[in-house]
């Protein structure tokens, strides 16, 4: 009985076969892209940010001032006329912008899209990252892009 069972199974599979036809009724259409490299990368080269106001540490009031940014190229800008490089790049959730040799030492921070869309930085902090001053102060900046 399990023979019978077994060679009517094996007959059964090998009838229920067919040959699939090859060709597609419909060939696929070509994709068309476009190969034109985009910089999607926004970059601060050629802008202009004045420091209107900063607070060293958390609690105080700001600090009124004046203080003059231009970023010359990708990878170096000019505080009050003095040049110095600074880098600029993406995170997961805004831009980190890391300034150095400023009066307040090497200083890095967020800053997000629709500030750099408004043109106007309210309070964000920043911190000391100048290697060996260990105390990573935060200054806090206003700022607005002229």
């Amino acid at each position: 009985m399990k023979k019978l069972f077994f060679i009517s199974m094996v007959l059964f599979g090998l009838s229920s076969c067919y040959k699939e036809d090859v060709n597609p009724p419909n060939p696929p259409q070509q994709i068309v892209t476009n190969n034109t490299p985009i910089d999607s990368a926004y970059t601060l080269a050629g802008e202009t940010w004045v420091i209107t106001g900063y607070r060293v540490g958390e609690i105080g009031n700001q600090i009124p001032t004046s203080d003059t940014l231009v970023f010359l190229t990708q990878n170096q800008y000019s505080y009050n006329g003095v040049i110095s490089p600074y880098s600029f790049y993406p995170t997961a959730s805004a831009f980190n912008l890391t300034l150095n040799f400023t009066p307040y030492g090497n200083i890095s921070g967020s800053i997000y899209q629709g500030n750099l869309n408004l043109g106007v930085i309210s309070g964000f902090k920043f911190t000391d990252i100048t290697m060996g001053s260990g105390n990573g102060t935060n200054y806090y900046l206003w700022m607005t892009r002229q």
